[in-house]
């Protein structure tokens, strides 16, 4: 029996109900008849009804027995009537008509969201009668799985199919990408915005994917301004997203002085320009002098394209003649025995990387230069390690990024695998090394793993907020060994600005290394933060003493803590840390960038 054919006979039942009891007044129910139950027990329906068999007949509670009825969600349709049997004695029939059995659940329009996962969440079973009952918890348990992956959807529509019974259609509409469009660039090209927007028109719309895009073309920091905007069309299916951005400039030339604690206090001249011709491309060209310290000018010429095909494989070269200062002095501090000296690298390095996927990277790449250690004391060998020759080492690399905004994380986490194989051809030695068989090859292999966490108790950043500051708690570790014939100045180096605050630069080295970093970092405004820290580290099993630094052939770790201050400037951030050492020692540290 049709819907439509329990509705007329419901109405005409109703309609003799209220005759005859307007005729004969209230009686008992002495009977109650139960009609086209299939799958469901008659004790289930007498169950939900408050009519019973010997209580007074009431028509407005047939009626209510009927809703109740319904509302058990396993009939299409429901019909409960009075009929007379003698005197006040009544029968009531209930004639009902009972969904089918669940034979099939079909998943309509989903894509990004594998069927079986949508299947978990659907709150009926194949082989028993379909509820209405389940329609709404299931619908709202399907979006809210979307929501949660950062996807939106309508209500999906659950119902059976009339033309194929025993079929439960459950239909999902994944709201779509319409158009992205760039509005405001004057000099960078288009290519270079669909090569970083991954989020494509006819894509489902992931608010995540969206954030990554944005907070990608923030990190660039080529734009000054960035403001995005979604729409919703008519009907509700597609999202039109836009960004209207103001375009930064992005061509530098500096002329000043730079602290460097490998390179000393000096002059500095950079030409340099990281959107080159609106292609993502950068070009630096970077001359310093050191003032405080020997060794000459260092020239560095270098080249980067991001964007070398449409799969983002990126490319770098770096022509250079560098001096690094050993035991040098930072902007307020000296060595602890004042002898110095420098080695100028000379050479070429190149790399290459390919993203795997949108966390993940692996990359390639090689230096080869020439090592000349000068400005020695002769009067005391045992002040340097000479170490002169060329050196090849090849790289392979491996990144796993989840960080939120690489410029300035406040979740997420960063991983880094790193293999260099090297070999060196030592030609003279000298100093504090005297061993002939360090002369000729050495081959050696260099590994490191290094590991940085981002936890903040603050909001998740949104397409509207994804460059405002954060309270972030910053964890990193590092560990690294060698094995093979390493010369002294390939070894890890720890101590200083980057690695264990509160000692001096490179005052630890050896084969082993291994870093444990914690880190508070606390804005006071936007361009403004304090940042109270604790280093653990150092590095073990390396060449003996030089210049007055006994080093350790076992493991060993040092600690180190202090207060930091970290300042945005338009030149990019600058780090100024007060640190002690576990004597109690003082030191403070200079850096240009950021700590990790």
């Amino acid at each position: 029996m049709s819907r439509q054919n329990f509705r007329i006979t419901s109405i005409t039942s109703l309609c003799v109900l209220a005759a005859i009891s307007a005729a004969q007044g209230a009686g008992k129910i002495t009977e109650i008849v139960i009609n086209g139950n299939k799958n469901i027990n008659k004790e289930a329906i007498l169950g939900t009804m408050r009519t019973k068999i010997d209580s007074v007949y009431d028509d407005k509670q047939l009626t209510r027995d009927r809703d109740s009825i319904l509302g058990m969600g396993f009939f299409k349709a429901a019909d409960v009537r009075p009929s007379l049997i003698d005197g006040n004695n009544w029968r009531v029939i209930v004639d009902v008509a009972e969904f089918d059995l669940v034979k099939e659940i079909r998943i309509v329009g989903n894509t990004v969201v594998a069927t079986e996962d949508i299947l978990k969440l659907v709150q009926m079973e194949v082989g028993k009668v379909f509820n209405l009952k389940s329609q709404k918890p299931t619908a709202e348990a399907i979006r809210k799985f979307y929501v949660e992956k950062g996807y939106l959807v309508g209500i999906p529509q659950l119902e059976p199919l009339e033309d194929s019974p025993g079929t439960i259609s459950i239909v999902i509409q994944e709201l779509k990408v319409g158009t992205v469009t760039v509005t405001g660039n004057v000099r960078t090209r288009p290519i270079v915005f669909s090569r970083m927007i991954k989020t494509k028109p006819g894509d489902v719309y992931n608010d995540p994917k969206w954030i990554e895009d944005l907070q990608r073309l923030f990190s660039t920091q080529w734009f000054e301004k960035i403001t995005p905007t979604e729409k919703l069309s008519e009907n509700e299916s597609t999202v039109d997203l836009a960004i209207d951005i103001k375009e930064a400039r992005t061509g530098n030339i500096v002329f000043g002085a730079t602290m460097d604690p490998r390179a000393s206090f000096g002059g500095m001249l950079r030409l340099s320009e990281n959107n080159f011709r609106g292609t993502g491309q950068t070009i630096d060209i970077e001359y310093n002098q050191a003032v405080t310290t020997g060794g000459g000018p260092s020239v560095n010429l270098g080249f980067s394209n991001p964007f070398m095909d449409a799969r983002g494989t990126s490319f770098n070269v770096s022509l250079y003649s560098r001096v690094i200062n050993r035991f040098g002095s930072s902007l307020t501090n000296s060595s602890s025995t004042g002898d110095t000296y420098t080695e100028r690298r000379t050479g070429i390095s190149a790399g290459m990387g390919r993203p795997v996927g949108s966390k993940a990277s692996y990359s390639i790449g090689a230096r080869f230069e020439g090592i000349k250690t000068t400005d020695l004391n002769i009067a005391n060998p045992q002040s340097f390690v000479r170490q002169d020759g060329t050196m090849f080492m090849a790289q392979f690399g491996y990144i796993r990024n989840n960080r939120d905004l690489d410029i300035d994380p406040s979740r997420g986490d960063w991983l880094s695998l790193l293999i260099e194989p090297g070999f060196a051809n030592i030609t003279e030695i000298g100093g504090a090394l005297t061993d002939p068989n360090a002369l000729g090859p050495n081959n050696f292999v260099r590994s490191t793993v290094e590991y940085k966490s981002y936890l903040t108790s603050q909001p998740r950043r949104t397409a509207k907020d994804f460059d405002a500051s954060r309270r972030v708690l910053a964890f990193r570790a590092k560990f690294g060994t060698i094995t093979g014939k390493v010369p002294f100045y390939e070894q890890f180096f720890a101590g200083g600005s980057d690695t264990v605050r509160g000692y001096s630069d490179d005052q630890f080295w050896g084969r082993q290394t291994m870093l444990l970093t914690a880190e508070y970092r606390h804005p006071i405004q936007k361009s403004f933060n304090i940042i109270p820290f604790v280093d653990y580290g150092g590095a073990w099993g390396g060449f003996g003493t030089v210049n007055g630094l006994t080093q350790s052939d076992k493991f060993k770790l040092h600690l180190g803590f202090g207060l930091g201050f970290s300042f945005k400037t338009p030149l990019g951030p600058i780090r100024l840390d007060f640190g002690f050492n576990e004597n109690g020692k003082t030191r403070t540290h200079f850096l240009i960038g950021t700590s990790f």
